[in-house]
């Protein structure tokens, strides 16, 4: 908190140094979220959200400053007693807070023709994929609503530097990221948590699950990570792109669990606890456009990613009693190779088409891995207006097919003004269980949304 207050005030000062007193221009939106869940499960209920948004820029040619900040109450969150904190912060996987003020944009930059610094925490949109961007790699997400949330949304703002050379039609981008800045999961008793399995083995005791999170306290120059980018935009937009530094893909290290008695109740710990390894990764991307279609592509070979076994081989115990028990090892590091495509077309003036596919090779896979050798992701997203703007519709579809998942997501918007507008939309689940999407098979729900900005 204290850091984060240090760099708020450091560039406030940086920014507001020689603008006049009318420099400032401000947006936001305000979002009451009301979910109505289709299944039982044995979780905890999610509750109504209230999510607000300002965002402060100047207007400075050269000097500018930028901000984007979050906050509001969150009702998917099963908040500990103990966890009085409101800002959230870059040493933890587990943050369910609430209510919560997030910083996810702040920087002060400096820009001329050719060059342009930032300073503060940012978020890169490096690639041209939807939803899965191959080389969109600087920053963590925040899986605590996994899809329900949009890309942009997802993504957590890191403290760094970048500068961007600018020369015709080429621009190349260096970015450092000082520091690792974990995901963010959702606690193992919520409706999004990401191994939900855990829940079942324990929920006979009605015990508490300890969240155990990963040591990132000592954290140096050697945690960090960079990232190039040269681009070119001319009829062909394509680029290269070089990253070295943290695989931000949750993935979990077995230790040793136990379920104890502990002041008169029963106190589970998971013995799994999120990991972080560095890897290297060489991707290419490029899109253009021809009349009505819009053709994007992406392509990367990573070097030394880690994935999780299956599962059932990480050894928990069939019956657990009170005690200890010993996990298995349960990652696998290996080469992998992404690659994906994307096709846009307008149907007609508003009724646009939005298809993608994209595919994970595995480059050394053992049989003890879940994930197939080829992993597979189908997208489908139809985008409608009718009655001159005044009603959106969206319908989204994937699938896996090594594994049979799928999700279906629908939602429709009547705008009232500019500024009010109310929508519902309905998401579904289905797959195996370590599959996904069908790893939230039980989470098919309904949602209310109204909607004001300004």
């Amino acid at each position: 908190m204290k850091k984060v207050l240090i760099i708020v005030c450091l560039l406030l000062v940086f920014a507001s140094a020689g603008f006049a007193e009318d420099f400032f221009s401000t947006s936001g939106r305000l979002e009451l979220r009301g979910v109505l869940p289709l299944q039982e499960t044995d979780t905890e209920p999610e509750y109504p959200s209230l999510l607000g948004i300002l965002k402060v820029d100047t207007t400075h040619p050269t000097w500018r400053f930028h901000m984007w900040l979050e906050g509001g109450w969150d009702g998917s969150v099963d908040l500990p007693v103990e966890d009085h904190g409101f800002i959230k912060g870059w040493d933890k996987v587990y943050q369910s807070i609430t209510p919560f003020l997030d910083f996810k944009e702040i920087y002060g930059s400096y820009a001329n023709d050719f060059l342009e610094f930032r300073a503060g925490i940012q978020r890169f949109s490096w690639g041209k994929l939807d939803e899965y961007p191959i080389n969109d790699l600087l920053n963590p997400w925040d899986y605590s609503q996994f899809l329900i949330k949009s890309l942009e949304n997802r993504k957590i703002g890191v403290p760094s530097l970048s500068a961007r050379l600018n020369k015709d039609d080429w621009s190349a981008e260096l970015a450092w990221v000082p520091i690792l800045v974990p995901y963010r999961l959702p606690l193992w008793t919520e409706r999004w948590s990401v191994y939900p399995g855990i829940i079942t083995m324990t929920k006979d005791y009605n015990a508490e699950i300890i969240n155990q999170e990963p040591d990132l306290e000592n954290r140096s120059l050697e945690d960090s990570s960079v990232g190039l980018r040269i681009q070119n935009s001319g009829t062909v937009d394509w680029g290269i792109t070089l990253f070295h530094g943290y695989d931000l893909h949750p993935v979990f290290k077995t230790s040793e669990g136990g379920i104890y008695y502990e002041d008169d109740k029963v106190i589970v710990y998971p013995g799994a606890l999120p990991d972080f390894h560095k890897m290297s990764s060489f991707g290419m991307d490029a899109a253009f456009v021809r009349g009505d279609w819009s053709i994007r592509a992406e392509a990367a070979y990573a070097i030394g990613r880690y994935f999780n076994t299956k599962y059932e081989l990480w050894g928990y115990p069939a019956n657990p009693s009170l005690g200890t028990f010993e996990l298995n090892p349960n990652m696998h590091k290996s080469d992998s190779i992404a690659y994906g495509i994307g096709v846009d077309y307008r149907l007609f003036e508003d009724c646009l088409l939005i298809m993608q596919a994209q595919q994970t090779m595995i480059t050394d896979r053992p049989d003890t891995l879940y994930d197939r050798k080829y992993e597979t992701i189908l997208w489908a997203h139809l985008r409608n207006n009718f009655m001159n703007q005044k009603i959106e519709t969206n319908l989204n579809m994937a699938w896996n097919p090594e594994h049979g998942d799928t999700m279906m997501k629908a939602d429709l918007w009547y705008v009232f003004t500019d500024s009010w507008k109310t929508g519902i939309a309905a998401v579904s689940f289905d797959g195996p269980s370590q599959s996904l999407f069908g790893r939230y098979s039980q989470n098919d729900q309904v949602e209310l949304d109204v909607v004001f900005s300004w």
